[in-house]
């Protein structure tokens, strides 16, 4: 084991949940003391390639995910469940526009995985809709772009006497009803899928994420109210005889007995509630700790089992806002109400975050 210089801090603008898997991985290759030296001794890439990937330069691949597990005693399947997550909030600011981490790249002569396993799951495009695909990669089928001559069509040639004007406008006229029946169903098909998307992407419409890491069924996710929120969490009975025991393998209610469960019950998302990662991934967006409100949530979804936790946001003890009264499914106790101070500093493991379904309470 070597010892190694502290590593910079991670880009900016990296997505929540690619912060939360790079922060899990520096934090285990630092708790083995493996350098970059060693990783490039003990893997099958280069020093330069684990230092563009742990520091947020490039995204890091799964099987290099795999490979750091392995060595240096991590969870490897939390680790590669933290890659699925990682990888559909990259895709999915890539697809807003957001800046993100750039794709992973490995120099050539250096794999990131043993032969025969693919470095990142394959994605394949299928054709769109109303798309003839010509065989074999050639030119596409005459009905996409080129009118077929139907039979009877005049084929003179130049030297032909002209079309007398008068008979032009009915073969436009003709086109065009043509022209516009074909766009007309383009566009409903265009209007369809463009109104399932901001069905999937609203607030108000289908989850972007499950409780599983991965890619399932997409659940509805309904708006909800500051005011309704902090009710639904004293509903667990927080800090009384009846308060809901914290356990990772029960339910109550239909929602996980844990931090990430109990908020996702708070919050009205789909049961049995995402966990920690994903609850910040795919239901939440990141916001400086003085814009906590009633409802926002602080969230440390890096570490172990021991580690992680959710905190729901109810109000700061003071006009200093040194710390905050929230409520929380915490470990060894159950539901809870208590004063909190975690996520104030900006440390890479607590987040404070704005579920993207919570509204603000109606003035008046």
């Amino acid at each position: 084991m070597s010892r190694s210089r502290p590593p910079a801090p991670l880009p900016d603008d990296l997505p929540d949940a690619v912060r939360v898997l790079l922060t899990e991985l520096r934090e285990l290759r630092t708790a083995s003391g493996h350098d970059l030296r060693s990783l490039e001794r003990r893997t099958h890439a280069s020093r330069s390639s684990w230092s563009r990937w742990l520091g947020g330069e490039t995204f890091v691949p799964r099987t290099a995910v795999t490979a750091l597990a392995q060595l240096c005693g991590g969870d490897r399947h939390r680790l590669e469940a933290l890659w699925d997550v990682a990888d559909q909030a990259r895709e999915a600011a890539a697809a807003s526009g957001t800046p993100d981490v750039a794709p992973s790249t490995a120099p050539r002569g250096e794999p990131t995985a043993p032969p025969g396993e693919p470095s990142a799951p394959a994605r394949e495009t299928a054709p769109s809709h109303g798309e003839t695909a010509a065989p074999d990669g050639g030119p596409p089928a005459p009905d996409s772009e080129t009118p077929t001559p139907t039979a009877g069509a005049s084929t003179e040639s130049p030297a032909s006497p002209p079309v007398p004007r008068r008979r032009g406008p009915k073969v436009v006229l003709v086109g065009a009803v043509a022209g516009c029946v074909l766009v007309s169903g383009a566009a409903g098909v265009l209007l369809g899928t463009t109104l399932r998307t901001n069905a999937q992407e609203s607030p108000d419409g289908p989850a972007r994420a499950s409780a599983s890491p991965a890619r399932a069924t997409r659940a509805t996710v309904h708006a909800i109210y500051r005011h309704e929120v902090v009710a639904r969490a004293q509903s667990w009975h927080p800090h009384a005889p009846g308060r809901v025991p914290y356990d990772q393998a029960a339910s109550y209610q239909g929602y996980r007995a844990d931090g990430s469960g109990y908020a996702s019950m708070a919050l009205g998302l789909p049961a049995p509630g995402p966990n920690s990662a994903a609850l910040l991934a795919s239901y939440c967006d990141r916001i400086p700790p003085a814009r906590l409100g009633p409802g926002d949530l602080v969230v440390n979804a890096t570490g172990g089992p021991d580690a992680r936790e959710v905190m729901i946001f109810e109000r700061w003890t003071g006009p200093s806002r040194t710390a905050y009264w929230a409520y929380q499914q915490r470990r060894g106790y159950g539901t809870d109400h208590l004063v909190r101070g975690a996520g104030l500093t900006r440390d890479g493991r607590h987040v404070a975050c704005h579920p993207r379904n919570l509204r603000d309470d109606p003035v008046g």
